[in-house]
């Protein structure tokens, strides 16, 4: 045996080291792996949440409005009909109205059918048909729900036309005599398949769909599937809520559901859960490479380059605050390393920007969009400052489209657009509305002023030379000033019947309100 004791072992220093950096590490690592775990779940919620989201959008945006815009069609129509007319042995003035209603119909391409019954089974219909001397409106449903339910407009169940291939509904409203006495039924059949363009769009993963209480499909992407019972009826059941989503782990799908209260009708938006669980993948991909990137930098560079690291993450911060601030204004850094970052910025900052401009510009005449011009009206009325809204209706444009082609349609709207710009723009903003409407927000007070410089785009359009022999175009306006109307909704309504007034006394022309008494309004095709 030996005399001298035996030399403890120790660990190296590198071996230390490497052991410090290990356990240092692992609250790294525990802390990587709940927040994969939590990236993960929190992920596939938000995008649930952003497939109900686009449900409730679409409801918000496209079908609701869609159906108002029935309503205020029908109302707008019904307006016009006179209960006198109805309480003779005969109706009165039935070449007018078949001759308003043409025009309705012509304006409004998605109502198909305009007629009134009364309770002397007499009808009047356009387009005309002949009837069978003994056929009774009285009988038929949309007479019998109207009558059930005075004074409101009511919505009967949708039907198919199988003589036109049509998707159809009615709207109808009983007229009264001034001692409550019911006289007839007014009502229209109008198209519901445009709600189905307006839901999908091609290339789309997923789709969007409406049915009925008894699930008939009343919008879908495949025109052979309307009006047919749903393909999983036993969704209808899961729909108990006002809105929701819930998944079907038989077929694979989420679905999102928001009810029409009004119609009962139950909107959907069908969406593969593959598609939905491959990005939460890939996602969570991402998530774990970066997690095992960290892990080796952190290994090799934690205790030499954390001062760098912050400098470096602290640069690229600034760097994107200042451009989102301002794409023009956002400054070069100074690391080398990080010169492609910066350009990368930069670009993407600059493509924001872009895409924020063309958000708000109409693609065809570069004018302001409908939705800038909501946008600024609200804005408008919400600071109180004096302004004007006019209106802008091209006389006769579908002619244009019918005689010389959509081609020329769109020069003609593009030439217009680019006149009132230069003769508006300056005074405020100019917008497309829709269609061949534009309208225009002019700042300022004088309203004498703003009329006259109206007056004079009003001519400068109409002594317009154009290339195709025979092309005229002139333009209907309408002017109101802000104090005129409580709301958006009010001064656009005054404005609209303006320019309809400018038609019915002969077009390529002006008015203001309160110029003279307004007539009856009745759009000139």
């Amino acid at each position: 045996m030996s005399k001298y004791p035996k030399a403890k072992s120790y660990w190296s220093l590198t071996s230390r080291m490497r052991l410090g950096l290990v356990l240092l590490f692992m609250p790294v690592l525990m802390l990587g792996g709940i927040y994969y775990l939590h990236m993960s779940r929190s992920l596939q919620e938000a995008l649930e949440q952003r497939l109900g989201a686009n449900n409730d959008q679409l409801r918000e945006s496209l079908v609701e409005p869609y159906l108002a815009q029935l309503e205020r069609q029908f109302t707008l129509i019904y307006g016009q009909v006179k209960a006198e007319d109805l309480a003779g042995s005969e109706l009165a003035h039935t070449e007018r109205y078949l001759h308003d209603w043409r025009l309705y119909k012509a304006l409004a391409p998605d109502l198909v059918a305009i007629y009134l019954g009364t309770e002397r089974r007499q009808v009047l219909a356009y387009p005309i048909k002949e009837l069978d001397p003994a056929f009774d409106p009285r009988t038929r449903p949309w007479y019998q729900l109207a009558f059930s339910q005075p004074g409101s407009l009511v919505w009967t169940e949708p039907y198919y036309d199988y003589t036109s291939g049509n998707l159809l509904i009615s709207m109808a409203k009983m007229l009264i005599d001034q001692e409550g006495k019911p006289l007839g039924v007014f009502a229209v059949d109008a198209r519901l398949q445009p709600l189905s363009a307006l839901l999908n769009r091609p290339g789309e993963d997923g789709y969007q769909s409406i049915v009925n209480g008894a699930g008939r499909q009343l919008a879908h992407p495949d025109p052979e599937q309307l009006f047919k019972v749903m393909a999983h009826p036993g969704w209808l059941k899961r729909a108990r809520d006002d809105k929701g989503l819930f998944l079907d782990e038989g077929k694979g799908q989420f679905v999102a559901y928001s009810h029409l209260p009004e119609q009962g009708w139950l909107l959907l938006s069908v969406k593969p859960a593959a598609s939905l669980i491959e990005t939460v993948s890939r996602a969570s991909f991402n998530v774990q490479l970066m997690v095992g990137l960290a892990c080796v930098l952190y290994l090799v560079l934690a205790l030499v380059w954390t001062r760098y690291f912050r400098r470096v993450l602290n640069e690229v911060a600034l760097m994107i605050r200042h451009s989102r601030q301002d794409p023009m204004a956002a400054r070069v850094g100074g690391i080398r390393e990080l010169k492609q970052v910066y350009a990368e910025l930069a670009a993407a900052s600059q493509d924001l920007h872009e895409v924020r401009q063309l958000a708000n510009q109409d693609k065809l005449t570069g004018l302001y969009n409908r939705r800038f011009f909501d946008d600024r009206l609200t804005g408008l009325l919400e600071a109180g400052e004096p302004f004007f809204l006019a209106m802008f209706d091209l006389d006769d444009f579908k002619a244009v489209n019918d005689t010389f082609g959509h081609h020329s349609g769109d020069m003609v709207l593009k030439r217009v657009a680019t006149l009132a710009r230069e003769q508006l723009g300056e005074r405020g903003w100019v917008c497309r509305y829709g269609g061949e409407e534009l309208v225009a927000l002019l700042t300022g007070d004088d309203q004498a002023m703003i009329f006259a410089l109206l007056d004079e785009f009003r001519e400068r359009v109409a002594a317009l030379v154009w290339r195709e022999p025979g092309l005229r175009v002139t333009l209907s306006g309408g002017l109101v000033a802000s104090t005129q109307a409580r709301d958006a909704m009010g001064l656009i309504m005054a404005a609209d019947a303006e320019v309809y007034r400018a038609k019915r006394a002969g077009k390529n022309r002006c008015y203001q309100a309160g110029e003279t008494p307004p007539e009856p309004l009745l759009r000139q095709v």
